[in-house]
């Protein structure tokens, strides 16, 4: 299979092909009648417009004006803007689609504080607290990535005062969300135009531009024929890719019915538009969903093949050679270098500018560097304050202007999040989660943050932090946490785990650290807290505990994995140190230690082998046993009982195998995917009576889903002795 690049790396690609000359062509001096070019919209399907582009060249056929709508308008917009169908299709092709439409950065690019996140397991969907209550985004996608591509391949046209003025003249078609009513899109930023004539509603959020909110216009004018006879054209060539086969079997789905809703007025406005045209063109696109991009090369001969089929409509077009050539260096024409970034502007409302300056590395006076631009703009995205950060290249009387603008979430600042977890091995042992985080950014300039969760279920807690980043660029900070936690423990003593507590502990802590990069974190601090021990099935007499607890902490981390649940490269590490020391309060000196460390490692195409590490040990103190540590649960011994083992030393290794075996839908989830785990590992009781070589493996295998509610495992564990169980886990794994 074709491999696929992501939208940065095409941006790099084409940044050569991209900067065509600002220049407007002048019109077509030959006798023969004006050619005006209209591309319908159709979602994927408006990709076999390129293959008619093809055609078109290939027989010498010149377009003086262009219209489009929806992906007819990316088409046409590219292609008035000077780039060739051979730039287009190599474009095409080489899109990953899925990351294209997944306004979420690449995990790698994330700052550490918002890689912590992923750590509890959240609905995929992050919705506003705001004075009118709960509020949501206006689209599922924001089109940030698409908007960067957008912008990218169109630079060149930075400067040209009105569509009439690009390469070749060029229309596109808006609706106004507000009033119904179709806008023309006929100045301004070229992809800005674009991005508007293609927002499906309740899809992509919609364009604001002139005081409008703009979506896609193929609710009013899927085929714009109109707007190329405005522009003069004699000859029209009409490109219909909008119809779709319709199953009834999914019209009886409410999925179905909403796209049935969308499309019906579409036809009719196209069925109108449709005799106006000299020549039409319908590519037989109906055996391919309107949402499958990943089958751009079939599309686009789908589209070759419809051009080929009514070639004989083209040749009265057709000009000799000599005067193509001559067409082709008047609407391509010379590709000048990079500009030069002149001067910087940014626009930010509710966000302290210099937290976006900080965060950028594109520098006044030298050429713009796409690539650099493009990380840039991730890192102030990633504050996950905005629904977009986008650039603008203005032309300012000979000097180039880079805007960076970026749009808050109209949802927020304060956001809410819910989420849940769940985890059972089917024999009585399970844990349930039910969780909600209330987060509020930006409260000052330096961006600080106050984060709440409120957990129910088997272990339910409230917790409170306060996140204070020191510099604009948030690499130092300060943070205080409060919190309460309720759970089931192991009770042991000296002879071994004899009954089970419920043990609460409330807790405060606070401390500073840095972060490295977007890859690391080091931190340390003081905490303090209070808690009891309530006997709840024991072997022996046993009281009630109440304890005291203070002391220091030390922390590190890593975490470059490109994802947590199915990870397919990176590294994930964590050490943790607590010292109860006596002076501060504590009954004797008490240590934790606790070390874990993930690495990912790519099998082909569709394969990853996660290697864990973990060592947990009390470093020669004797623990009460609310400080001692267990094993039971996905990658560290999925067939224990979660409680049976605890003890002052713990320490485990596994190898897992993961493979993607098929994809979701979108808005369900992004894969599905089988695997095995081998494990090795064991709780001592006492760290003296610890050996390597008493070590005890373990072994499961599972289905598994990357799902809007989180990943979700089914398998089952067999553990030494032969012990076993199917076990059940909705959360996150490593």
């Amino acid at each position: 299979m074709r491999p696929t690049i992501s939208a940065a790396a095409v941006c790099g690609l084409l940044l050569a092909l991209t900067t065509a000359r600002l220049d407007a062509a002048p019109p077509r001096q030959s006798p023969g009648p004006r050619v005006g070019l209209v591309l319908s919209g159709g979602a994927a399907h408006g990709l076999a417009h390129v293959g008619v582009l093809k055609v078109l060249e290939e027989m010498r056929v010149p377009v003086d004006v262009v219209a489009g709508t929806s992906m007819g308008a990316i088409v046409g917009g590219l292609y008035a803007s000077g780039m060739s169908p051979a730039e287009m299709e190599h474009l095409l092709l080489s899109i990953d689609w899925d990351d294209l439409f997944d306004d979420r950065p690449a995990r790698s690019t994330l700052s550490f504080r918002r890689k912590q996140d992923d750590i509890l397991n959240y609905i995929d969907l992050e919705m506003g607290i705001t004075k009118r209550g709960i509020a949501f985004p206006s689209g599922l996608v924001a089109g940030q990535k698409l908007a960067f591509l957008l912008k990218m391949v169109t630079l060149g046209t930075v400067g040209v005062p009105d569509f009439d003025h690009l390469p070749i003249p060029f229309r596109c078609v808006a609706t106004d969300i507000g009033t119904g009513e179709k806008v023309v899109l006929s100045d301004g930023s070229l992809a800005e135009a674009i991005r508007a004539s293609m927002s499906l509603p309740a899809v992509f959020s919609p364009v604001e531009r002139g005081g409008r909110l703009l979506v896609d216009g193929g609710l009013v004018d899927n085929l714009p024929v109109g707007e190329a006879e405005a522009m003069g054209a004699q000859v029209l060539i009409a490109v219909d890719v909008s119809s779709e086969a319709v199953d009834p079997e999914k019209l009886k789905s409410f999925g179905g019915i909403l796209g049935r809703t969308i499309s019906l007025p579409i036809k009719g406005n196209v069925a109108a538009s449709l005799p106006r045209a000299s020549v039409v063109l319908r590519p037989d696109v109906r055996d391919i969903s309107g949402m499958d991009f990943a089958r751009a090369a079939a599309l686009i001969a789908r589209g070759e093949a419809a051009a080929r089929a009514n070639a004989a409509s083209f040749a009265p077009l057709s000009v000799s050679e000599e005067e193509y050539r001559s067409f082709l260096e008047r609407v391509r024409g010379r590709r000048p270098p990079a500009p030069i970034v002149d001067a910087i502007q940014t626009v930010s409302a509710g966000v302290n500018s210099r937290q976006i300056t900080a965060r950028l590395e594109t520098a006044v006076g030298r050429p713009l560097d796409i690539a650099v631009l493009q990380r840039d703009l991730d890192r102030i995205y990633e504050m996950g304050t905005f629904e977009t950060v986008e650039f603008r290249l203005l032309d300012d009387e000979g000097r180039h202007v880079l805007v960076i603008d970026a749009r808050p979430k109209s949802w927020g600042p304060t956001f809410l999040r819910i989420g849940t977890g769940f985890e059972s091995n089917l024999q009585g042992d399970a844990t349930v989660a039910l969780r909600a985080t209330v987060h509020a950014m930006q409260l000052n300039g330096l961006g600080g943050e106050l984060k709440a969760t409120l957990e129910l279920g088997t272990v339910p807690g409230l917790n409170a932090e306060f996140y204070q980043p020191l510099d604009y660029r948030g690499r130092f900070f300060t943070a205080i946490q409060a919190g309460y936690t309720r759970s089931l423990g192991r009770v042991a003593v000296e002879n071994g785990p004899v009954g089970e507590a419920r043990i609460t502990v409330y807790q405060a802590s606070g401390g500073a650290g840095f972060t490295l990069g977007s890859w690391g974190q080091l931190r340390a601090g003081i905490f303090r807290g209070t808690g009891d021990a309530e006997i709840l099935i024991s072997e022996q007499p046993l009281d009630a505990v109440k304890f005291d607890l203070a002391g220091i902490y030390l922390g590190a981390a890593v975490d470059t994995l490109d994802d947590l649940a199915f990870p397919r490269t990176g590294t994930f590490a964590t050490t943790d140190l607590y010292i109860y020391p006596e002076w501060i309060g504590n009954e004797h000196v008490y240590y934790q230690f606790r070390a874990k460390g993930v690495e990912a490692i790519p099998l082909g195409r569709k394969g990853s082998a996660v290697f864990t590490l973990g060592w947990e040990d009390t470093l020669g103190s004797h623990t009460p046993y609310y400080l001692q540590f267990t094993l039971g649960d996905f990658t560290r011994f999925a067939a224990l009982s979660r409680e049976v083992a605890i003890g002052e030393r713990a320490a485990y290794a596994g190898a897992t195998y993961l493979r993607r075996i098929a994809g979701l839908p979108t808005r369900v989830g992004r894969g599905v995917y089988i695997g095995g785990t081998f494990e090795l590992g064991r709780v001592w009781a006492k760290r003296e009576d610890s050996t390597i070589t008493n070590l005890r493996p373990a072994g499961s295998v599972f289905a598994a889903a990357d799902t809007v509610l989180g990943p979700v495992y089914a398998g089952l564990g067999v553990n030494y002795g032969g012990t076993s169980t199917v076990y059940v886990l909705l959360g996150r794994p490593f």
